[in-house]
């Protein structure tokens, strides 16, 4: 796989298992993007990654497009305000909406470069234990002195 230089990418790719990657690739449900569930967690993440963000949307050619609509819907909403409350809320609504499209755009591109798109969720499970077990190993091996 090709070394990503975007901080925001490299969170995402620590924070999701393979398993929570195929689980997204099937099912966009906000409970999926389990690392990211409160507000505080979503803007949190935007405000340390927005810039790696909105650069990634804009040049993914199939994200762009959820994006601008998401955008488009935000600067719509935010009209409609009528007090600081509403638009701060709209505008909690929006970041959650970028956020999730961008994780949800690095997972397919994480499921297409491991190529987990075709594999069945047990394909995935057997793949994750078996890098969770070469982890374990070389983690043993390192604190046995690396003796074999």
């Amino acid at each position: 796989m090709q070394d990503y230089t975007n901080d925001a990418v490299k969170a995402i790719m620590a924070d999701y298992t393979p398993i929570q990657v195929k689980t997204l690739m099937h099912d966009h449900n906000e409970k999926n993007f389990v690392h990211h569930q409160t507000t505080k967690e979503i803007v949190d993440f935007y405000a340390e990654h927005n810039e790696d963000i909105h650069h990634w949307l804009l040049d993914d050619n199939h994200a762009y497009e959820y994006y601008a609509t998401a955008m488009n819907a935000y600067n719509r909403a935010q009209q409609l305000c009528t007090s600081e409350k509403e638009r701060f809320q709209v505008q909690n609504e929006y970041l959650k909406d970028v956020v999730y499209i961008f994780i949800a755009t690095i997972a397919y591109d994480l499921a297409a470069s491991h190529d987990m798109l075709d594999m069945s969720m047990d394909e995935v499970e057997n793949y994750q234990l078996a890098k969770e077990l070469q982890h374990a190993k070389t983690k043993l091996t390192v604190i046995d002195g690396g003796k074999k």
